[in-house]
């Protein structure tokens, strides 16, 4: 992976068996019976005896496992836990020991007092999780990545693929089903360290967190590292608001540096903030810029909110490839104030995701359901990386026609700028489209000298949409996924549709868009 974001076992921490010898006159902090320590850039569990640092994380077999749920099963909390417990197992078994042990020996004998937690699991409640404070994570590996644009173009798009095989998840990311995925970023460890060497913080430092804890666990406490705090759960690197620094204040030991943050807070100074969030200032900029704050480890956690999970819409169909979920995505980027680039936690986490690495995730509902009807006609407006859960709409439909039942007609109107550098699994669609299951309708907005949108391409096509959608008795069903602005120019040329095919008055033709809407029958989801 790129030196830039990498996933890396210097994030990594090894539980080891047996414990690391200890000195009979060591005592019990008071929260020991239900201790929890963090295990891994992507997984935290009650226990850590090693912190490891350098090298690459290993890369894992791949072979398919068996399924631990049945096709209609739906998990239980129980279940859950269960099997994303077992999940960590398998990453500390297959990943953890294959890393390099690199730690100082001062740090492995200060992690070493942990090992009384492990040696007596039961005792102590010791337990392993993706992360304790999203009940429902899983860790899912990574088994494809690839990008989908040039190199050299300016935008980065790319498929990447996790195997959900044994999760609790592993029926519930099919993407023609209404299902999405969530996934919890972690930071840039290069930019971590810098902020812990900047802050004075020594990265192996034990730290106690009560806001990281399991919410549904009352009395449990995590024990992590003070890099993992900040690589795995605050949002570091976010953008903060003014009750970030009203926080911040106490904190200020120079009294002219406590009256400069204060005085960010109040009105007056209120062009200076704006000017601040306009060239993208995070927690870490605010942290290092007054230099005598003095910040106990464990308070860190009440100043900033911890990185939230970002939802991709799927695309692929669990029915077509099982055990997979994939997705389609684009790494967002955008220029703050001084012309400086500046790119999203989660798309750039996924950007530099690899093979063999592992990241956490969940389930999420999504209104991009297929019909249930197999006949039914259906129209989708994919635009840009909108594109993804009509990849799984038919990949759902080759499924059902590969079992040997009939399936409707699809029509597809993807929107891009190039088709040269911007269509988006292009052998897929063709070979699809070839056999007969999907009708491709593609406008690109670049490759001539009149730009092409989906709106032009959805009038081609008006005659079908008139009588699969608009037509009374009609049972077709429209689907738009994608970037906000285009939705008004679809929407207007489908209630141009309605009137001109339906010789519609204006209001007519508006109270017939409502009425598919309610139906369901118009579906949108745009961000």
């Amino acid at each position: 992976a790129s030196s830039e974001h990498q996933v890396v076992a210097r994030t990594l921490t090894l539980v080891s068996v047996p414990p690391l010898a200890m000195s009979s006159s060591q005592q019990l902090p008071a929260w020991v019976p239900k201790a929890a320590a963090v295990a891994g850039a992507t997984v935290a569990g009650i226990l850590v005896l090693k912190a490891l640092q350098g090298g690459q994380g290993a890369v894992v077999d791949s072979k398919p496992k068996k399924s631990a749920l049945s096709h209609t099963e739906a998990p239980t909390e129980s279940k859950v836990k269960e099997l994303a417990a077992k999940a960590v197992g398998q990453y500390v078994s297959e990943v953890g020991a294959k890393l390099n042990a690199g730690a100082p020996e001062a740090a492995v004998t200060k992690a070493g007092d942990l090992g009384k937690y492990f040696a007596f699991q039961k005792e102590y409640g010791t337990k392993l999780m993706a992360r304790p404070d999203v009940g429902e994570g899983q860790l899912l590996r990574v088994t494809d990545w690839k990008r989908l644009t040039p190199e050299d173009y300016d935008r980065t798009t790319f498929h990447v693929e996790v195997d959900v095989v044994g999760t609790s998840i592993e029926e519930l990311v099919n993407g023609a089903d209404g299902k999405a995925l969530s996934v919890y970023a972690t930071n840039d460890p290069k930019g971590v360290a810098e902020f812990l060497k900047m802050m004075n913080v020594d990265p192996f430092a034990m730290v106690s967190v009560e806001e990281i804890a399991p919410q549904e666990e009352e009395g449990t406490v995590v024990i992590t590292t003070a890099e993992k705090l900040f690589t795995q759960y605050l949002d570091l690197f976010g953008k903060p608001t003014r009750e970030f620094l009203k926080k911040l204040v106490p904190y200020a030991v120079d009294i002219m540096e406590k009256v400069t943050i204060a005085e960010l807070t109040l009105d007056r100074k209120t062009e200076e903030f704006q000017e601040k969030q306009a060239r993208a200032c995070t927690y870490a900029d605010y942290l290092t810029e007054f230099k005598s704050l003095k910040i106990p480890l464990d308070k860190y956690a009440e100043l900033m909110p911890t990185i939230k999970q970002r939802v991709y819409s799927i695309c692929s169909s669990t029915a077509y490839r099982p055990g997979k979920c994939q997705l389609l995505v684009v790494r967002e980027d955008w220029q703050a104030k001084g012309d400086v680039t500046k790119f999203g936690l989660c798309s750039s986490f996924l950007t530099f995701l690899r093979p063999g690495n592992y990241c956490v995730g969940h389930s999420t509902h999504s209104s991009m359901k297929i019909p249930d009807d197999k006949m039914a006609h259906v129209f989708m407006a994919g635009l840009g990386t909108g594109l993804a859960p009509f990849r799984a709409y038919v990949e759902e439909r080759k499924s059902q026609k590969d079992k040997g039942h009939k399936v409707g007609p699809m029509t597809l109107f993807f929107g891009g700028r190039y088709s040269k550098t911007e269509y988006y699994y292009r052998d897929e669609f063709e070979a699809y489209e070839k056999e007969g299951i999907v009708k491709c309708c593609n406008a690109w907005s670049r490759d001539t000298a009149k730009k092409v949108y989906v709106q032009h391409k959805i009038k081609e096509e008006e005659d079908d949409i008139w009588e699969q959608l608009g037509k009374p008795g009609s049972k077709g069903y429209f689907f738009l996924c994608g970037s906000k602005q285009p939705e008004k120019d679809v929407f207007k040329m489908l209630l141009s549709i309605m009137q001109n095919k339906g010789n519609m008055s204006e209001s007519q033709a508006a109270a017939k868009m409502e009425e598919l809407q309610a139906a369901g029958r118009y579906v949108t989801e745009v961000y």
